[in-house]
């Protein structure tokens, strides 16, 4: 199983370079140009084995730590995957804005990138890792200030928790984080499962039935001539209208009961 998961990082190895570091980075920003639940769910995937790829080869991070993490965000991938295809026809409806007001927001990204020069530094970490983790908290901003769905907060905050995790393993390498990470992370896709399945499902309402006794009451109008004048010709009223009160209904009452005469 060791040999297998090796050999598995050592074909994704192109992550731990430069080039690699650009498409985890570009694959984050995808999420929000296309903002499509599928693409979602695959997107956030692969940066997750990107990051696990980074990690293993850079910092030296036990390989077990890799195979744990994906294994759990496709676990929550999963559980949001089973979700949104129950809603699948409506799932469409909560795309935020159209494709030109997102490519927008990402030019704005890229430029404020640029223009702020956004740099943080941790100890024993890498200043270029940190610069992809801190682009991930951005685009992370980003689609939770552009989301109004259940699932792409989700997402959202699945795609946090990966350089959380990261930066936790590197600097306090402890099972108990780690474990408690792994945990919220679960609740935090079930939470989200929840929550899209009660938006999205059609709310039925009660239909009353019609029958013999029910009957309008009140004053109902009726556009009709109400009287005559001395000669017997039919005159309006001065609107053409009236408010005539409907009689009460009548009733018959019979000698006998149901069961003959008494």
């Amino acid at each position: 199983m060791e040999a297998l998961l090796a050999w598995f990082l050592l074909k994704l190895s192109f992550f731990a370079s430069g080039l690699g570091l650009l498409t985890i980075g570009a694959i984050a920003v995808s999420i929000i140009l296309f903002w499509n639940w599928r693409q979602a769910l695959a997107s956030v995937l692969l940066v997750q084995i990107g990051v696990a790829v980074l990690i293993v080869y850079v910092h030296g991070v036990a390989q077990d730590w890799a195979a744990v993490q994906i294994a759990v965000m496709m676990l929550c991938l999963l559980i949001l995957a089973l979700s949104a295809q129950q809603v699948r026809p409506t799932l469409r409806m909560g795309w935020s804005g159209a494709w030109l007001l997102r490519s927008i927001t990402v030019l704005l990204l890229l430029a404020s990138w640029q223009v702020f020069h956004l740099k943080l530094t941790l100890p024993l970490i890498s200043p270029q890792i940190v610069q992809l983790f801190l682009w991930l908290g951005l685009c992370t901003l980003v689609l939770l200030s552009l989301s109004d769905t259940p699932f792409f907060t989700g997402i959202a905050l699945l795609l946090w928790c990966i350089p959380v995790q990261a930066v936790i393993q590197i600097l306090l390498p402890s099972a108990m984080l780690f474990v408690l990470i792994d945990i919220l992370q679960i609740v935090v896709a079930l939470a989200c499962s929840y929550l899209i399945l009660t938006a999205y499902a059609p709310l039925l309402e009660a239909q009353p039935v019609v029958t013999d006794l029910t009957f309008p009451s009140g004053e109902v109008v009726i556009p009709t001539w109400v009287d005559n004048d001395v000669n017997g010709a039919p005159r309006p009223s001065s609107n053409g209208q009236t408010h005539r009160t409907l009689p009460p209904e009548r009733t018959t009452e019979y000698p006998f009961a149901v069961g003959g005469p008494q």
